[in-house]
C-alpha cells in the first residue's frame, strides 16, 4: 500500500471513535421528565432555552417538559415517579413530607428568592392593606400554592379568615373573576395574574397587590424538587439538570425576545409583549433581589429559610418544624451560581 494511502487509512481509522463519540453520547442521553408548576409562561423560558440550544443535552440529558397544574399536584406528581424533576414553590415540601414520611421530597435549586405569592385586585376594589379582605369574596383554585399558603400570610397579619369567602373555581376562572368584578381578589402568583389581567386590556396601574414577602412572610419560593432517593441515586443528573438551569437563566436574561419565541414553540397562543413584561416584573419582585445579585441565585440563608419553616408549620400545624435539610439540600449545587 501507498505510504500516503496508508497514512490516510491510519487517520481514518484514528478519528473514528472521535466521530462516532457525539452519537454515541446522544445515544446515551439519559430521558428524565420533568413537570412545571404552572401553563406556559415567561419564567418557563429558562428551560425552554436550555432544550433549544442544547445546554440539557451537553449534560447528557434528554428532558422532555411538560406544563403543570399547581405545585401542590406537581409535587404529588414527583413523589409518585411520574415525573423525575419537577418546578414548585418549595415552601409545600414540609406539610408534604410530614404526610407522606415514605414518598418525601427534597428541594435541590431555590429559583425564587422572594416569593411572588400574592393577593391580586384591582385597585378600584379599595383594598390597600390584608385586614381589608376580610369581609370580601377572593377566589381561589384548590392545590395551587399560594392557596395553600395563604394560612400563613393571613396569620402574620392577624386575618379572621372565616369573614373572608374563598371561592374555588378553575384555574381558568380565577383571574377571570376579578376582571368581571365576581370576586373582590383573587390568589396567586402576582406575576401570572397581574399580566393574565393585562392581557384582557386592564393597565398595570389599576391592579393592586399585596406579595407574602412584603406583609410579614420573608419565603423562599419556588425551585426545582426531586424524590430523595431519587437525588440518591441519581446525583449527575439532578447535577446536570441544575448547571443546565442555570445557562438557561443567564440567556433568558439576557436575550428575553429569544426567550419569548423559545416559549412561543412550545404555546403559539402566547403574547410575546406580555411575556417579557410577566418576566419584567417577576425579575422585579422575585428573582433579582439584592442578595441573588451579591451572590448568586439559591444562595440560601439557613436562618432565614428555618424561620419561614417555622412559619409554614405553625400554620399547617406542624408541632416541631424540622431542620432545613428536611426539604432542601445545596449538596447538587455548582460553585458558580451567578446568572448576571
Amino acid at each position: 500500500m501507498h505510504a500516503v494511502t496508508r497514512r490516510n487509512v491510519l487517520t481514518t481509522a484514528l478519528l473514528l471513535p472521535s466521530l462516532a463519540a457525539p452519537a454515541l453520547a446522544q445515544g446515551a442521553r439519559r430521558p428524565v421528565k420533568f413537570c412545571l408548576d404552572w401553563a406556559w409562561q415567561s419564567a418557563h423560558s429558562a428551560w425552554t432555552l436550555a432544550a433549544d440550544r442544547g445546554f440539557f443535552a451537553e449534560a447528557g440529558l434528554d428532558v422532555q417538559i411538560d406544563r403543570g397544574f399547581g405545585s401542590g399536584d406537581t409535587l404529588t406528581k414527583v413523589a409518585a415517579g411520574t415525573y423525575d424533576i419537577g418546578f414548585a414553590d418549595t415552601n409545600l415540601a414540609l406539610k408534604f413530607n410530614t404526610e407522606n414520611p415514605g414518598s418525601q421530597v427534597t428541594s435541590v435549586f431555590v429559583l425564587y428568592d422572594a416569593s411572588p405569592n400574592a393577593a391580586i385586585f384591582l385597585k378600584s376594589s379599595g383594598i390597600t392593606r390584608p385586614k381589608d379582605l376580610e369581609g370580601r369574596t377572593v377566589s381561589v383554585s384548590p392545590g395551587e400554592g399560594t392557596h395553600l399558603l395563604f394560612p400563613i400570610f393571613a396569620r402574620a397579619n392577624q386575618l379572621d379568615v372565616s369573614k373572608i369567602n374563598l371561592l374555588s373555581v378553575t384555574a381558568q376562572l380565577r383571574d377571570t373573576m376579578v376582571v368581571q368584578r365576581r370576586a373582590d381578589a383573587t390568589l396567586g402568583f402576582l406575576t401570572t395574574t397581574a399580566l393574565n389581567m393585562v392581557g384582557t386590556g386592564i393597565p398595570l396601574r389599576d391592579i393592586g397587590w399585596l406579595q407574602y414577602n412584603q406583609w410579614g412572610v420573608q419565603l423562599y419560593s419556588s425551585g426545582l424538587v426531586v424524590r430523595k432517593a431519587f437525588a440518591e441515586q441519581n446525583p449527575d443528573v439532578v447535577r446536570g439538570f441544575i448547571k443546565a438551569t442555570i445557562r438557561g437563566l443567564r440567556a433568558m436574561l439576557a436575550e428575553p425576545a429569544a426567550a419569548m419565541e423559545s416559549l412561543k414553540r412550545r404555546e403559539p397562543l402566547i403574547d410575546t409583549a406580555v411575556e417579557i413584561a410577566r418576566n419584567e416584573l417577576l425579575n422585579e419582585v422575585a428573582l433579582l433581589t439584592p442578595h441573588v445579585r451579591a451572590q448568586g441565585v439559591s444562595s440560601v440563608v439557613k436562618d432565614r429559610f428555618e424561620t419561614s419553616a417555622r412559619q409554614v408549620a405553625e400554620a399547617f400545624g406542624i408541632s416541631a418544624p424540622p431542620s432545613m435539610d428536611f426539604t432542601y439540600t445545596d449538596r447538587f449545587l455548582p460553585e458558580d451560581r451567578k446568572i448576571l
